[in-house]
């Protein structure tokens, strides 16, 4: 402990009246009784400080504790939250919409060159152009990678860009 600690310590316990009539009549007197007393006084004192002291860093970290602790079941609710989300959302996409894809096409040639792909590229091009979904929700859907999806979409394309071609 440093001095000016001490010093704040020693004139905040002469600062109580009882102790500095205590200690102005041990310097008077120069009595081992009144010694030992304002030694007495000054143990109660510091004890009092020191437990203030242990109880306020104990607060202190557990407060730490119970914030942590909430932000970690915040994040854990939010989590839930956005899987429920994400579960109601797969839940109401009703994907068997995708075999009537072609049905969303005004165009002939279009309807045509639709339904010469397979029911696997329908419903990815069902999910991402018609419900405008991510490749990731699309996946996640289908329960396939995203990469499957892309590779899926690609091959679509082609498809109706080659049956376009082959009816013009």
């Amino acid at each position: 402990m440093g001095k000016t600690y001490l010093n704040l310590v020693l004139n905040n316990f002469l600062s109580i009246e009882e102790n500095k009539i205590l200690f102005e009549e041990y310097k008077v007197k120069r009595d081992k009784k009144i010694m030992d007393l304002l030694e007495k006084e000054f143990k109660k004192y510091y004890s009092k400080i020191v437990l203030v002291s242990y109880f306020s860093k104990t607060l202190y970290y557990a407060a730490q504790k119970y914030d942590q602790k909430i932000r970690r079941y915040q994040s854990f609710t939010e989590e839930l939250v956005d899987q429920n989300e994400d579960s109601f959302y797969v839940e109401n996409t009703n994907i068997t919409d995708s075999e009537n894809i072609a049905n969303y096409f005004a165009d002939e040639n279009f309807y045509k060159a639709i339904n010469k792909l397979t029911d696997r590229q329908k419903q990815i091009v069902y999910l991402l152009y018609i419900k405008e979904m991510t490749e990731i929700e699309a996946a996640s859907i289908m329960g396939i990678s995203q990469q499957a999806v892309n590779k899926g979409k690609i091959k679509a394309i082609k498809e109706i860009q080659s049956g376009l071609n082959a009816i013009k």
